[in-house]
């Protein structure tokens, strides 16, 4: 409809109201692009709350799951001291049974970091990041990038030095036990006639001169582990007030 007003006002030479037809065709696709740039503003910034929100739904999740796993993993190391003292007085009497089992089935097991990294990780594949304007977020969030992969060296280390020293104090075997579901792994496997069985020689762990002070290596070795993991579960908490922070300024 426009352009043939235009090309009547042409033919009709004009030129003033020409010059209002082109006025209103630049201004009515000046409206148009505004608006396109305005409902993709909105959309962006949607996604922003939304990146947010799942974030902090995430650290919520890895807080709680940390907690518990550093109460485990205390306990844990706790029973371990506990085999070291044991060793070192050279006799398994009047010992507390509970907590020997315990220490033993400690030793090899690691906590891990017990992070939910599942968006942090969608937005650095998907380039998302960039939806999320305050700078400061985006430095904290490389920040605590930096802390879960600390947390999880410190996870895989330990692990490896308590498989190489475990065996100074009992022996493993990975097999399929005989008998069907019968095993004594301390995981869960999908199929339950799998699972490896750990055996404690008791005699073995008292006259082995060097099994308390490889015990007790075992157990600093955790307790530095612990140490790591509580300062990443500090660090998810200080990541989560901040997201908390500002997302109070975004709605």
């Amino acid at each position: 409809m426009i352009f043939r007003r235009i090309s009547e006002h042409i033919g009709k030479q004009s030129w003033s109201a020409v010059g209002l037809d082109l006025i209103v065709v630049v201004v009515g696709i000046y409206l148009g692009l505004q608006a396109d740039s305005w409902m993709s503003a909105k959309q962006d910034r949607d996604l922003e709350v939304e990146y947010l929100e799942r974030l902090v739904s995430d650290m919520d999740e890895s807080i709680v799951a940390q907690r518990s796993n550093l109460q485990t993993f205390d306990e844990g190391t706790a029973a371990i001291d506990y085999i070291a003292a044991l060793q070192k007085s050279g006799t398994f009497e009047g010992f507390d049974e509970e907590r020997l089992v315990l220490g033993l089935n400690s030793i090899g097991w690691v906590a891990p970091p017990a992070t939910n990294m599942i968006t942090i990780r969608e937005l650095q594949s998907t380039g998302n990041i960039s939806l999320i304007r305050d700078v400061s977020v985006r430095k904290a969030i490389g920040q605590f990038e930096r802390s879960y992969a600390t947390a999880a060296f410190s996870a895989s280390q330990n692990l490896s030095f308590m498989a190489a020293s475990s065996f100074e104090v009992m022996t493993w075997s990975f097999m399929k036990p005989k008998v069907l579901g019968e095993h004594k792994s301390v995981t869960e496997a999908e199929d339950n006639s799998y699972g490896y069985i750990h055996e404690y020689d008791a005699e073995r762990m008292l006259k082995n001169p060097d099994a308390a002070n490889i015990t007790s290596w075992i157990s600093g070795w955790s307790k530095y582990h612990g140490a790591v993991l509580m300062h990443h579960h500090k660090d998810t908490i200080m990541f989560r007030d901040l997201l908390n922070e500002k997302l109070a300024t975004l709605r």
